[in-house]
């Protein structure tokens, strides 16, 4: 059996669903659009991206045509039995119905395309998927409620080639992010970056340490304590740094995107899969996939004594992250991942 992923590959997501199909005995390539066009074509589009489409529909229009003349050679010569579709990557309904006549397709959804305004086929796409996977039950059924067929709820979890324990942590790596408690990640320029400030804000003046891009200066200002802990990222953490910095810490508290509803962030399998602990902004289906297991924060004025007593329980602490390492290798795996797929549309 054969799969064509279309998923960026600066995503961890592409290695993890390679691995997964990979050990069920699949042949998988990742298919990554921008591989497929020149660089000066990828660098007009990046660069004129957020202009009116007044000005850039001419050649913006030509740029998803290519994209998908290329997907559509690519299916025929591959024959894949199954093409997989990280959210849109810029697929029109038309390729989906020439590549549905020689392949089943799939979605793993990122971004809730009732809300998403990358790509005006977000919703039409999926009237083709064999299999669309949300990671909120919320999404699940409004996408359900109006007709996508085939949605069901589903977590990749994460892999443990690349979030790990190590015990010989680089010097260099563990002056940079050694702390009690650790949040690396850009944030927003609307209300959901003031809100992810006001969060991280409730654990000033503990040992901590926060990493972000340059679109947290707009925000700090108003919480000049938190500001103290703040170090600017130039760039991307890569994945392997990203693992090492979250076995430098205790705890790692993760607050919820404004358009997840009751689903949670990838990033709570990370933590575990690496040896630290999460406390985790609550969303409903917190309560599904782990029980009373994860430490949440339902309110904000409690997550401060929340993340403290868990520095001060060092043996609770542990023996927590302990047993939320053993649930995900029980079920949040990419390899069992794969396999609830691959049941689900061809069983």
């Amino acid at each position: 059996m054969k799969a064509l992923l279309f998923v960026p590959k600066s995503y961890s997501l592409a290695e993890m669903l390679f691995d997964g199909f990979s050990e069920n005995g699949w042949d998988v390539k990742i298919i990554d659009y921008k591989e497929l066009l020149s660089k000066w074509k990828n660098r007009l589009y990046e660069r004129t991206s957020g202009l009116p489409n007044r000005i850039t529909k001419y050649w913006k229009l030509e740029y998803y045509n290519e994209v998908n003349r290329q997907y559509i050679a690519l299916v025929k010569a591959e024959k894949p039995d199954l093409v997989f579709i990280y959210n849109n990557q810029f697929i029109f309904p038309e390729t989906l119905e020439e590549i549905g006549k020689e392949s089943k397709i799939a979605f793993f959804l990122g971004d809730n395309p009732l809300w998403s305004k990358t790509f005006d086929y977000n919703l039409r796409i999926l009237e083709y998927s064999s299999y669309t996977i949300c990671p909120d039950s919320h999404w699940q059924y409004e996408l359900s409620s109006i007709g996508i067929p085939n949605t069901v709820i589903d977590h990749i979890g994460c892999s443990s080639k690349l979030f790990y324990p190590i015990k010989n942590i680089p010097n260099k790596v563990k002056q940079q992010y050694e702390c009690d408690v650790l949040f690396i990640g850009r944030t927003y320029s609307d209300s959901s970056g003031y809100k992810r400030a006001m969060f991280l804000n409730s654990f000033e003046g503990m040992n901590m340490r926060v990493y972000g891009t340059c679109e947290w200066n707009k925000w700090l200002p108003y919480f000049p304590n938190l500001h103290k802990h703040f170090y600017l990222m130039n760039a991307r953490i890569p994945n392997d740094e990203l693992n090492m910095a979250i076995n430098c810490c205790k705890v790692y508290p993760i607050d919820q995107n404004a358009g997840i509803v009751n689903g949670i962030h990838l990033r709570v399998f990370e933590v575990i899969a690496a040896g630290a602990l999460p406390v985790m902004e609550w969303r409903k289906d917190i309560d599904t996939i782990f029980g009373e297991l994860l430490p949440v924060i339902k309110e904000y004025n409690s997550a401060r004594e929340i993340v403290k007593y868990y520095l001060d329980n060092e043996i609770e602490r542990l023996r927590i992250t302990d047993e939320l390492k053993k649930h995900i290798e029980k079920r949040y795996t990419p390899t069992l991942f794969v396999r609830r797929i691959i049941d689900g549309i061809f069983k």
